[in-house]
């Protein structure tokens, strides 16, 4: 028995999961939702990605890591008897009697184009990089994180030169760009928040064990036995193991 498909090439989607979608368990229950502008029927439970493949849909953009880390599933629905259109990760958000969902595509933004290694400091050049971050309003139309981080927030602070604030906030970002999509300023809140957390990176001392092993791998380099093992065929360095140990 399969779920109401609406087209597609379901056995291609098919070949790659773990389970058999488009076949319902015996006494699931089916629920109806609009899905991509179109009426069908699922097994409740599913989410917006299992629910796309189940109907036939051949989801070849928005489609990564499946575990609501990439970002680059990110959805609009509505659910049933709701005024507010809600936000989130397809792979994470699960269908409803009644939802209307959409996919929602790329939304470009612009990334600044530096050298980190090459500044001396990084946060000092950061209106040059983003001078659109002075023109924030602080509408807060930003704040449709699927991650629930608050960007106007931390876009706030980084106006006011809060860095340190603004890098523990952003930890949970994937960059899947939803906040710049609502920005009427044309700033990229995403690509700030990466850019101060990489400039106060490089503020912080190199830990010790780190250090450590980056000159062990800088002697490397220069090692005989480690220069021929770089020359060896993808079977070669098994058996030149064996031998080793």
């Amino acid at each position: 028995m399969r779920a109401d498909t609406l087209g597609g090439n379901h056995a291609a989607n098919a070949r790659h999961l773990p389970w058999p979608y488009g076949i319902i368990a015996k006494g699931a229950t089916m629920i109806t939702i609009e899905l991509e502008g179109r009426k069908i029927r699922v097994p409740e439970g599913l989410t917006v990605i299992e629910a796309l493949w189940d109907t036939g849909h051949e989801v070849k953009r928005g489609i990564g890591c499946l575990s609501g880390l990439c970002g680059a599933c990110t959805v609009a629905y509505l659910e049933a008897g709701a005024q507010r259109v809600k936000f989130g990760l397809g792979c994470q958000t699960v269908v409803a009697e009644g939802m209307n969902v959409i996919m929602l595509p790329y939304f470009p933004s612009r990334i600044a184009q530096y050298d980190m290694a090459t500044m001396a400091n990084p946060l000092q050049d950061l209106p040059e990089q983003y001078p659109e971050l002075s023109a924030c309003n602080d509408c807060k139309a930003c704040n449709i994180c699927p991650e629930w981080i608050h960007v106007a927030g931390f876009v706030k602070s980084a106006k006011d030169g809060e860095y340190a604030t603004v890098a523990e906030k952003v930890k949970d970002c994937h960059l899947c760009g939803l906040c710049a999509s609502r920005c009427p300023k044309s700033i990229a809140p995403q690509y700030v928040g990466l850019y101060i957390q990489r400039s106060c990176a490089r503020q912080q001392p190199i830990p010790p064990n780190l250090e450590k092993r980056l000159s062990e791998m800088a002697v490397l380099a220069d090692d005989a036995d480690f220069a021929r093992v770089l020359l060896m065929s993808e079977d070669e360095p098994k058996d030149y193991c064996r031998k080793v140990l």
